[in-house]
């Protein structure tokens, strides 16, 4: 599942920092034992139907972001922002591009 980080924290096992406001990639698991510590609530889900488009304009864009989508996706987005990406482009370069 893919959730929003609402307070910085260090995550336990993989002692990552996360910034408020990054987009991470978690299990339901995980995402319950990061909520159920003494620090409170520290990431909120984000419900996607599989479409960037529908939280493109309401979170920061991050790498993880544009990893989590398909080369087409990235391609259809990069348009939408105004920039022009070659499809033989890996999907590496596609997101340096964007950043």
């Amino acid at each position: 599942m893919k959730a929003k980080v609402l307070r910085k924290f260090r995550d336990k096992y993989t002692k990552e920092i996360y910034e408020t406001g990054q987009i991470i990639d978690i299990t339901h698991e995980r995402y319950e034992e990061i909520n159920s510590t003494a620090h409170g609530v520290l990431v909120e889900a984000i419900e996607r139907d599989g479409s960037w488009k529908d939280y493109a304009d309401k979170y920061p864009l991050t790498e993880g972001w544009l990893s989590s989508m398909t080369k087409m996706e990235l391609v259809e987005y990069a348009k939408s922002k105004g920039v022009e990406l070659n499809t033989r482009m890996t999907k590496a370069e596609m997101i340096k591009e964007l950043m």
